[in-house]
């Protein structure tokens, strides 16, 4: 491919030049790192392109067999799917862009499930999200996601893609040898759950100026329909869409008798104070939420999981500084009348509660649920 600059004024093309890369680090990870759409999500999915969060650069990955790091990934990203993305950096001259790195990168899809849970990701996404002067919260707004309450459950849906097999592998190179192309695009036709990818970052320079053109191999309409069709066929129902569903699912869990007539006693009393609620996607844990909208149109209160954990989604609150009023109210209740403990940085969390926790505390959760609702529903402070 052949690249020109246009000079408006002389009316004049100039040929760029080829850029040889020389140093991974600067001209590969230090480029992808602050340029995540050079993973052109455009070309991976036209109909719904991908939007990155990076979870992690450098992302550890400990030996099996002592449980100590290892080995590192070079980026970890996730998209509005939460669909785990590995990427790879490799110069052209390496050798390792042929065997090596393909083989470490195969043996991260398949155990990344033994080595982080969404636990860890989320910290971990946390602290990239510090370190580039934002927030997770930011971070996790920016993915527009549709199918996730909080990042929490966000994170839930990504371990559960790990254990699923379900990720994105991708090369990133400045230009790849035909042996690794012919390589991504076997692998891609064998796998219907995961998809194996190689982006060329080619490059060009003239004078100081320097242009990155992203391309995509390994994911022909032929090998997108494949898997769209394979994805469309394995596609499950939510687990509950209702209260019997969610019942069943949570004796399914093991909640006992009393534990889930805790559980309808907020489902019940959230009816009655005419929340609206909403059920879950999860195809393997039920849950149910609960909003209000004169409170907040586009944010529940809490949810709570067919495992009996409660989940107060302080961070969905931030869309003006009088929306904090809400948060910090629900704050002193939980805390005062409640007598949960909740972190210093509450406003940016989603805590949950395991069943143990909150449910000798129910009688008083519905108490300080009714006074919220007789505070803040006719305010329409958000």
């Amino acid at each position: 491919m052949d690249v020109y600059v246009i000079n408006p004024e002389a009316r004049t093309t100039c040929p760029m030049e080829v850029y040889t890369c020389t140093d991974e680090s600067k001209d590969l990870q230090d480029l992808l790192a602050k340029n995540p759409g050079l993973l052109p999500g455009d070309q991976i999915d036209p109909e719904s392109p991908c939007r990155w969060m990076l979870v992690k650069r450098e992302m550890p990955v400990p030996d099996p067999s002592t449980g100590a790091n290892r080995w590192s990934l070079d980026f970890l990203f996730v998209d509005q799917k939460a669909m785990p993305t590995f990427v790879e950096c490799k110069l052209f001259k390496s050798t390792e862009a042929r065997r090596q790195v393909v083989g470490q990168a195969l043996e991260y899809a398949a155990n990344g499930h033994y080595y982080w849970s969404g636990k860890d990701l989320l910290r971990y996404a946390e602290a990239s999200a510090k370190g580039n002067g934002s927030s997770l919260i930011d971070a996790f707004e920016s993915l527009h996601v549709e199918d996730a309450d909080s990042v929490e459950s966000f994170f839930d849906n990504v371990e559960k893609h790990l254990k699923d097999g379900e990720v994105r592998i991708v090369f990133f190179l400045e230009r790849a040898p035909n042996e690794l192309k012919s390589l991504v695009d076997f692998l891609n036709k064998q796998m219907s759950r995961s998809e194996v990818l190689l982006v060329e970052a080619r490059q060009y320079s003239s004078n100081e100026l320097r242009v990155v053109v992203p391309m995509l191999f390994g994911f022909t309409e032929q090998i997108r329909e494949t898997k769209r069709l394979l994805s469309a066929a394995q596609n499950r129902t939510p687990v509950a869409v209702d209260w019997d569903g969610f019942r069943a699912n949570a004796q399914k869990k093991g909640l006992d008798e009393r534990a889930i007539g805790g559980i309808r006693r907020l489902y019940e009393t959230c009816e009655l104070e005419r929340g609206e609620i909403s059920w879950g996607r999860g195809v393997e844990t039920a849950s149910f939420s609960a909003k209000w909208p004169d409170i907040c149109t586009n944010a529940s209160v809490f949810s709570v999981y067919a495992t009996g954990d409660l989940e107060l989604h302080f961070g969905s609150y931030r869309t003006s500084e009088t929306a904090r009023a809400f948060p910090q109210r629900l704050r002193d209740l939980i805390t005062n009348q409640v007598g949960l403990s909740l972190p210093d940085d509450y406003l940016e969390k989603w805590p949950r509660f395991p069943l143990a926790v909150w449910l000798p505390k129910l009688e008083l959760f519905v108490s300080a649920l009714h006074i919220l609702i007789a505070e803040f529903v006719q305010a329409k402070t958000i």
